[in-house]
């Protein structure tokens, strides 16, 4: 890849974890807006990582897309070994990859979450403490998005 292409993907990335660390923050807050304190049990917390995944990759994917488009940089990496073959396959169906990933990213998510809050015993966490950490893991979840399906979209779909 290309020192232009890093730049680009890397300007994307920090565009939309901007973008997302203020929604993600304010849809949380809108949620738990009367809340002194969040429940962080392990059906809970699932649940919110899993709907936080799959509307970050469904929300995200189309504006990639469509920068992908814009800026003609569709199509410009080969894809050489099986996995990227796999992934640019994917690219041509943009709702199952979010999907996928989505479903994917949520799993190892909550199997690496809630055992930690099983083990340090956490049931609930107060509203601002959740908020900020909502909204970190919002910014880092659409910077792995944008790159996720930008380079996605760059590899060549013979």
């Amino acid at each position: 890849m290309t020192k232009e292409l890093t730049s680009y993907l890397r300007l994307q990335a920090l565009i939309c974890a901007a973008f997302n660390f203020f929604i993600g923050g304010f849809i949380a807050a809108l949620i738990y807006h009367r809340a002194d304190f969040v429940p962080t049990d392990a059906v809970s917390i699932s649940i919110d990582i899993t709907i936080t995944c799959l509307l970050t990759f469904l929300i995200t994917a189309p504006f990639c897309r469509s920068g992908l488009r814009r800026d003609k940089t569709g199509g410009l990496l080969d894809a050489e070994n099986l996995a990227t073959r796999f992934l640019s396959g994917l690219s041509r169906r943009p709702v199952a990859m979010c999907l996928l990933f989505g479903t994917i990213t949520a799993l190892i998510l909550s199997a690496l979450v809630v055992p930690l809050f099983l083990i340090l015993r956490v049931s609930t966490v107060p509203f601002y403490l959740y908020i900020a950490l909502k909204c970190l893991f919002c910014a880092a979840m659409g910077a792995y998005v944008t790159v996720t399906v930008l380079f996605a979209g760059m590899l060549k779909t013979e």
